[in-house]
């Protein structure tokens, strides 16, 4: 390990260049990679929290999850609903 360190230390312009080299070559290679690669998907999920201070989770279902649940029932092609209530706060 220690020789490792010292021929880097010995040769700090070449271990310069190389990592120079690697950077420009990965930005080189993301540049040309095709689009078709990261296409643009959307996630069908909605992410809803409810922060109230002070309030306790059994407070939070009732108070919070509850009507917000009714309210959300009303989207068109929901198929699943999860929620969670900790103190202080509730998500659904």
């Amino acid at each position: 390990m220690n020789s490792i360190i010292q021929f880097a230390f010995s040769r700090s312009r070449a271990v310069l260049l190389g990592l120079l080299f690697i950077l420009v070559a990965g930005a080189l290679a993301y540049n040309s990679t095709p689009k078709e690669s990261e296409p643009d998907i959307a996630l069908p999920i909605i992410y809803v929290s409810m922060h109230h201070e002070g309030i306790s989770p059994e407070e939070g279902e009732r108070l919070l999850i509850r009507p917000m649940e009714r309210e959300l029932q009303s989207i068109e092609g929901l198929k699943e609903m999860r929620s969670t209530a900790r103190e202080s706060q509730a998500s659904i």
